[in-house]
């Protein structure tokens, strides 16, 4: 089934309704909600799943300007591991103009939903206090 997770429904009973239409909103709700958890986690914090999530950002304030491309991989294969829904993913630096030290990727894939596969599109942000945003 494509929606809503296990605990989601389980939280949310009224998401558990049975043979409930799933919208595509509510599908990408779901995946954006899961992005937001995975990058939100840092590789080596969960005991079960070591490299669940993305590297450390602290350690790659030394490494520019090559920390750019480690993070675009990072969050790659994270997704690529981690979130079935979504196939072909792309990740894009995008070059910011501000001196702020802020970095800016696209995420690019395909929506994977009863066998056939949509182009979704997410926007990251991670700003110098470490804090990663997607939306």
């Amino acid at each position: 089934m494509a929606g809503p997770s296990l605990l989601n429904r389980i939280r949310r009973p009224e998401l558990a309704i049975a043979r409930r239409t799933v919208s595509d909103r509510e599908i990408r709700d779901v995946v954006l909600e899961h992005l937001r958890m995975m990058c939100s986690t840092r590789q080596g914090t969960m005991l079960t799943c070591p490299d669940y999530g993305i590297c450390d950002v602290s350690e790659m304030v030394h490494a520019f300007p090559d920390a750019i491309a480690m993070m675009a991989r990072s969050i790659r294969q994270t997704i690529q591991n981690y979130e079935p829904r979504l196939a072909n993913v792309q990740i894009r630096h995008i070059p910011s103009e501000a001196t702020d030290l802020t970095l800016r990727y696209e995420i690019t894939a395909q929506l994977r939903v009863d066998g056939l596969k949509t182009p979704i599109k997410f926007e990251t942000t991670l700003d110098p206090s470490r804090k990663l945003t997607i939306r």
